[in-house]
């Protein structure tokens, strides 16, 4: 897979988990928040395109979990920017308890991956999720009136509110967690759902792929692991075949 380069597209990582930056007209749209620590990593960033804290216009969740949900309240309480999520996620976003994953954990436990990615939350300060104090919830459908106008594409199954941002005008597909690119619990690369352990419901997301297929996306941008160049179709392709994990 080569590298993928998009203007007004940024991706950055923490090693574990991704984010994304969207810039039109000098507004940024932040697609998920890492770890607590990637605070730094977005205040450097900023600083390096000569923009404003108050260039942040929202960030955008593609699902509750603590590695995607990091820095969103301090985002929105220092730079004035809103925080959205899906409504079958915001009370999780806003500190309430997650429901039970479909698969235990003990068996990644074999895994030098799954260290590496426990550690890596870890030290980012991300094993729990810093409650949202307020957000904007939405729903399937959606073209959301922020920078880079992104449809949500709602693919539940890794949690119940899971959902992709198609900026069409990009041909550009974050995908949250709903395909990934790499396995954090096993390490294995290419495109596939979650591992069990993780989802609240494998089959559900298994299900949910073909929902990507209706953008008919060329670049997908994944929760974890790399971006990916080759089209949705044969990424989804690819995911159903990997399968569970």
């Amino acid at each position: 897979m080569s590298a993928v380069s998009l203007a007004g597209f940024s991706s950055h990582t923490n090693g574990v988990s991704n984010w994304y930056l969207v810039e039109e007209n000098g507004k940024l749209t932040v697609v998920d928040a890492g770890v607590p620590a990637d605070w730094r990593r977005l205040l450097k960033t900023l600083e390096d395109r000569s923009l404003a804290l108050s260039a942040v216009d929202c960030v955008i969740l593609t699902h509750a979990h603590s590695d995607h949900t990091g820095f969103a309240e301090r985002a929105r309480t220092e730079t004035g920017s809103s925080a959205r999520v899906h409504k079958a996620d915001v009370a999780v976003a806003k500190g309430a308890a997650a429901g039970k994953n479909e698969g235990g954990m003990a068996r990644y436990l074999i895994r030098v991956e799954a260290y590496r990615t426990l550690f890596g939350i870890i030290r980012g300060g991300g094993l729990r999720i810093v409650p949202l104090v307020e957000a904007i919830t939405f729903d399937d459908g959606e073209v959301l009136d922020v920078p880079g106008r992104p449809r949500v594409v709602h693919v539940p199954g890794h949690t119940p509110g899971s959902c992709a941002l198609w900026f069409e005008r990009k041909r550009a597909l974050c995908t949250g967690d709903a395909l990934v690119t790499r396995n954090p619990m096993t390490g294995r690369r290419g495109p596939q759902i979650m591992p069990s352990g993780l989802n609240r419901d494998s089959a559900l997301a298994l299900q949910s792929l073909e929902r990507l297929l209706e953008t008919k996306a060329a670049l997908l941008f994944p929760g974890h692991g790399d971006p990916w160049n080759q089209g949705v179709e044969r990424a989804v392709e690819a995911a159903r075949r990997a399968g569970r994990s």
